[in-house]
């Protein structure tokens, strides 16, 4: 949950330290922009928060972690009671809309760059929409949602990320994942929800035109046995972040 994006212009290089191998790379990575915010997306069990933290750590960036468990009273209903996914589900994704912009504000007013592990779009077009689709939402419901979202793009914290890390892999890959290291709730919802998300976020990210995508297969790395592998996945974002990258005008 968080925000900003702001001026692209350089720094000028005035009194810099000296500093050799990596934290040269990195000194020079925090000269290239003033403000600036990388998103990570991906469905539960892609690893968003594992690698989000791992650049923000390789780079030097400020992170900004989804919040869903102490802070939120209607996740333990969503996942745990029979009829919860219908009874609660917008109560679930309006809190996560407005802690999510609400953070995504505090953090634009606190400037500096960031990495944030999963951004509000999904929320909306991945999770909100799918509940709807799933008829876990009324139509009066989604009428409802889709308006306040549309209205909240439109806000200066809204504005898109530099880079959009898109993680993504085969289901069967996720679902292990999500039985390994997966929190209680995940381990036991259904499997036809997975199925369904899985889906979603495919149909979703065909269509994503917000900002530029780096598309990342989970199979390709492993941060948590692997932590060197952090290096190839910081080269392709270093890549991608050449030059100058223009934000792309919000449409509702």
């Amino acid at each position: 949950m968080l925000s900003t994006v702001a001026s692209r212009g350089r720094k000028r290089r005035i009194g810099l330290p000296r500093a050799g191998g990596r934290a040269r790379q990195t000194l020079l990575f925090q000269e290239a922009f003033v403000t600036m915010l990388l998103g990570v997306a991906g469905m539960v069990g892609t690893g968003k928060t594992t690698l989000s933290r791992a650049l923000a750590s390789r780079f030097g960036l400020q992170l900004g972690l989804e919040s869903v468990d102490g802070d939120n009273p209607w996740l333990e209903h969503f996942y745990g009671e029979p009829e919860g996914m219908r009874t609660y589900g917008l109560h679930l994704q309006l809190h996560f809309l407005a802690t999510r912009f609400a953070t995504m504000r505090r953090m634009r007013s606190l400037g500096g760059s960031w990495i944030l592990d999963r951004t509000w779009y999904e929320d909306a077009e991945v999770f909100a929409r799918g509940l709807y689709e799933q008829r876990y939402m009324t139509e009066d419901e989604w009428e409802l949602y889709a308006r306040l979202y549309g209205e909240l793009l439109h806000a200066p914290a809204a504005r898109p990320p530099r880079l959009l890390i898109y993680l993504y892999g085969p289901l069967t890959t996720i679902l292990d994942r999500i039985a390994e290291r997966g929190r209680p709730t995940e381990r036991e919802t259904r499997t036809d929800y997975w199925i369904a998300l899985h889906t979603r976020y495919a149909d979703w990210i065909a269509r994503f035109h917000r900002c530029p995508v780096l598309a990342l297969d989970v199979r390709e790395y492993d941060i948590i046995r692997d932590p060197g592998s952090i290096e190839d996945i910081a080269l392709r974002v270093r890549e991608n972040l050449e030059g100058e990258i223009p934000q792309l005008e919000l449409s509702v």
